[in-house]
């Protein structure tokens, strides 16, 4: 295995990740960072918990010249948690850099948010909304933007954005480096790297040793009626230290959230009918580990990295095994 410094990472970053205590680079950041750091675009078939968010952050942050007030980064995210998590992130692996980074999403002021974009930022993290809110006012320019990531792009399809993400894309200078970062690879995003990126390299980490080896798994058999009553028995029984029972639907969510506060546990719900407010309290209440139940879609649970999750449950199944695969890859991630 080969370390960061091998990979031709330089000393301000390399610092920055032995105080955050990485040691050596997982399997993507291992093949991604030096296919980047020459130049390359690139299209990255990964799931969420593979170390991505390093694996292009790293390289985009040795690029980026401090000197330069113009916007050279942008990277693009489906949804407010993971704009906020990936900008975390990189501000973290920036420690010991001169440079701004900048997270810009809805549900907050439009106002302040350009006014920060606009005091020298290097890298601007954003929903798709916003990005797009921001350009039409003039207060974000793409034009120095030489470095773009596309975040978990199937869920940007999913979510309707893949004809913003494209406007986005052709206000970025031609000669940009484009990094393209989803799960699964549905035909609109293939065609989508088709037309956007020069020749990408291709990194696919397949999710069977992302999880499986790793995590434990078991079933129980159970008539629809009493699913709320085992599941229940079931978190009794394991003392889960946290726990997410993913949901397929929002208003189910909600009805198991009353039901298991109604027995009560712990519980919180997380889901797309809540305010951004309400979705921002819950998050940071699971995250720092005082709650320890959170019942979720997948929409919203999408991007969530908590190091404290021992079990997933699946009260609903979903619609396919890439989203089985995304769910329960939350407690076995990086090696746990």
């Amino acid at each position: 295995m080969s370390s960061f410094r091998d990979l031709g990472l330089n000393e301000d970053i390399c610092r920055a990740l032995d105080e955050l205590g990485y040691e050596e680079p997982s399997p993507i950041q291992e093949r991604a960072i030096p296919e980047l750091l020459a130049g390359h675009d690139m299209i990255g078939q990964a799931q969420t918990g593979t170390g991505k968010t390093a694996a292009f952050g790293l390289p985009l942050l040795q690029y980026l010249d401090p000197s330069d007030e113009e916007t050279q980064a942008v990277v693009l995210t489906p949804t407010r948690e993971l704009c906020i998590q990936v900008t975390q992130a990189l501000r973290s692996y920036a420690e010991h850099l001169d440079v701004n980074v900048v997270a810009v999403f809805g549900g907050t002021s439009v106002r302040d948010q350009a006014a920060r974009v606009r005091a020298n930022a290097h890298v601007v993290v954003a929903t798709v909304g916003r990005m797009m809110d921001l350009t039409s006012r003039g207060a974000l320019v793409l034009t120095g933007t030489r470095y773009v990531v596309l975040d978990e792009a199937d869920e940007m399809l999913d979510l309707g954005f893949i004809e913003d993400v494209e406007r986005i894309l052709r206000m970025c200078p031609s000669g940009r480096q484009t990094m393209l970062f989803s799960a699964t690879m549905p035909p609109p995003i293939a065609r989508l790297a088709e037309s956007y990126m020069y020749d990408p390299v291709t990194i696919s980490i397949t999710p069977k040793k992302l999880t499986v080896d790793a995590i434990e798994q078991a079933f129980v058999e159970v008539e629809p009626k009493r699913k709320t009553d085992r599941l229940v028995e079931v978190l009794r029984a394991e003392e889960p230290e946290q726990a997410i029972v993913f949901c397929r639907t929002k208003i189910g969510t909600a009805r198991l959230d009353r039901a298991l506060r109604d027995r009560g546990l712990q519980s919180k719900a997380l889901h797309g009918d809540m305010s951004q407010g309400q979705r921002d309290g819950v998050m940071i209440s699971f995250k720092e580990h005082r709650s320890p139940l959170l019942v979720a879609t997948d929409v919203a649970a999408r991007g969530l990295d908590i190091d404290h999750v021992t079990h997933v449950i699946n009260y609903d199944l979903p619609n396919n095994s890439e989203i089985y695969v995304h769910r329960i890859g939350r407690p076995g991630r990086v090696g746990r």
